[in-house]
């Protein structure tokens, strides 16, 4: 029986905007298999919600090695 390993991806682009109230802002970029195009891009504004999408796809991602 072969496994085949599966790899996804998250990208975290982050900056700072000075003239916004809440200047934190970031680009995620998460895909759960390299081999496809599907890519989801989400927007957040908190270290709190960036955190909260990390640990969401990474659940997702493991999700099936559970079963």
């Amino acid at each position: 029986m072969t496994t085949s390993e599966r790899t996804g991806v998250l990208v975290i682009r982050v900056w700072i905007e000075p003239d916004n109230r809440n200047q934190l802002r970031a680009r995620i970029t998460r895909s759960l298999d390299i081999t496809t195009t599907d890519q989801v891009l989400t927007a957040a504004a908190s270290i709190e919600s960036i955190c909260d999408t990390v640990r969401d796809w990474l659940e997702v991602f493991v999700a099936p090695a559970q079963l």
